[in-house]
């Protein structure tokens, strides 16, 4: 049996993680998560079989927290999801304590949670970002997208006019991103890529509709040049497993707009369609044949996802 640590377990990322684990491998995993809220706030905790509530990911108490159940829960495999918990993963990693840990992060993958650092890097191995634009030294006309570096999903991610950029301090304006303003559609590509052998498989999800951040009805489809910009980047970050990036048009071509080294709670719009990169991910990680996860989307093939709530009660008090 195989014992996994899920961090972030309250984020849909992690939800679907645990979804697609216990679905395909039920028994044969023992599902450990953590999450800052307690169990009854958190659905995950209702897929595994331990739950343990930990300070925020960015509190020095959390690495030794983290620490102290990979030994206890005798984990074998830790996924981190948030950026704060790729970074703790790295001292882990280094740790010869935990030589025999298959942690889902890497230093590079760390270095990548800042939005700065990833542009340069994509840049670096050939794959297109949005122009930059240095709004210290230089302030022209119209209008930008900012974005904190160091920013997760969405949020502080907003159109700004250059105008609006003499107003922020030296110090706000090197804690962001400044971009070029693309076009539609946004699309999202779930990559899984091997690195032990250069296996790789795109699946691009367009938004069709989004309600409160959260993605509702979705395309998937095949794009021959956003798969090889997957396959660019799977071999860059000599990824074993499955991540997924965002891009846009500009001056009518696409470009990678944000890099998350981990799937998405959207992910989970990609494996109902037939095509499990979640499940896929751990078998690759863990040796096992992931060929009956995935296969390659024809050129004209797509198909048309729509997504609806589910309720869970997670407790009752008389």
């Amino acid at each position: 049996m195989t014992a996994i640590l899920l961090g972030a377990a309250g984020t849909g990322t992690s939800f679907a993680i645990a979804s697609r684990l216990r679905a395909v491998w039920g028994d044969a995993v023992r599902i450990v998560s953590v999450d800052i809220n307690p169990s009854e706030l958190v659905t995950t905790s209702l897929l595994s079989d331990a739950f343990i509530q930990v300070p925020l990911a960015d509190d020095p108490a959390y690495e030794n927290r983290i620490r102290n159940i990979l030994l206890s829960e005798g984990i074998d495999v830790y996924v981190p999801i948030l950026n704060e918990e790729h970074v703790v993963a790295q001292s882990i990693i280094e740790d010869p304590d935990f030589s025999g840990l298959d942690v889902w992060s890497s230093e590079l993958y760390a270095r990548c949670t800042d939005k700065d650092f990833a542009d340069k890097f994509l840049k670096r191995i050939g794959v297109p970002t949005p122009k930059v634009i240095d709004p210290i030294s230089l302030r022209p006309s119209g209008t930008c997208f900012v974005k904190p570096r160091r920013g997760v999903g969405s949020k502080g991610a907003r159109k700004l006019s250059f105008a609006g950029l003499t107003g922020l301090s030296k110090l706000e304006l090197e804690s962001l991103i400044v971009q070029e303003v693309c076009e539609g559609p946004e699309v999202t590509v779930d990559s899984f890529y091997d690195a032990h052998t250069d296996a790789s498989f795109a699946y691009c999800r367009e938004r069709i509709e989004t309600k409160s951040g959260v993605c509702t009805k979705a395309r998937i489809f095949f794009d021959a040049e956003l798969a090889n910009i997957a396959q660019k980047i799977g071999n860059g970050l000599q990824q074993r497993g499955t991540i997924c990036f965002q891009a846009m048009k500009a001056r009518s071509d696409w470009v990678i707009t944000d890099l998350n080294v981990r799937s998405g709670a959207g992910t989970a719009i990609t494996c109902s369609a037939g095509f499990d990169v979640l499940a896929a991910a751990f078998a690759c990680r863990t040796g096992q044949n992931y060929s009956k996860f995935v296969r390659q989307l024809a050129v004209d093939e797509e198909f048309i996802v729509t997504r609806q709530y589910a309720e869970f009660v997670m407790a009752h008090r008389q």
